[in-house]
C-alpha cells in the first residue's frame, strides 16, 4: 500500500498560471494614429499647394483686371470732380462764381 500511496503523491499536477493575453499597448495605437494624422496633413498641404499653384495665374489675371478698373474709375472721378469740369457745368447752368465779399460772408 505504501507504494500505491507514493505513486499517487508523485502524480501531483502542476497547475500552470494562465498566460495573460498579449494586449496591443495603448502607446502603439496613439503612435499609429499620430502617424496617420501627420501623413494626412502632409498630403493635404501638398495638395492644397498644388491647387493654389494651378489657380495662381487666374487669380493674378483677375487681380490685374480689378486694379485696372480701379484706376479707370479714379481717372473718371478726377475728370468729373475737376475744377474745370465744375466751372463748365456751372456756366452751362447759368450760375455765377461767387465774389470775394460773398465768400467772406459764408465763411463766417
Amino acid at each position: 500500500m505504501q507504494t500505491l500511496h507514493n505513486s499517487h503523491s508523485t502524480r501531483i499536477t502542476n497547475t500552470e498560471a494562465p498566460k495573460p493575453k498579449k494586449r496591443f499597448p495603448l502607446a502603439y495605437i496613439v503612435l499609429v494614429l499620430s502617424f496617420c494624422t501627420f501623413a494626412g496633413s502632409i498630403w493635404f498641404s501638398s495638395y492644397a499647394k498644388k491647387v493654389a499653384l494651378q489657380r495662381q495665374p487666374t487669380y493674378e489675371r483677375q487681380k490685374r483686371q480689378v486694379q485696372d478698373e480701379i484706376h479707370r474709375l479714379e481717372l473718371k472721378e478726377s475728370t468729373l470732380t475737376g475744377v474745370q469740369r465744375i466751372r463748365q457745368i456751372a456756366s452751362e447752368l447759368g450760375m455765377v462764381e461767387p465774389t470775394e465779399a460773398s465768400q467772406v460772408v459764408w465763411d463766417k
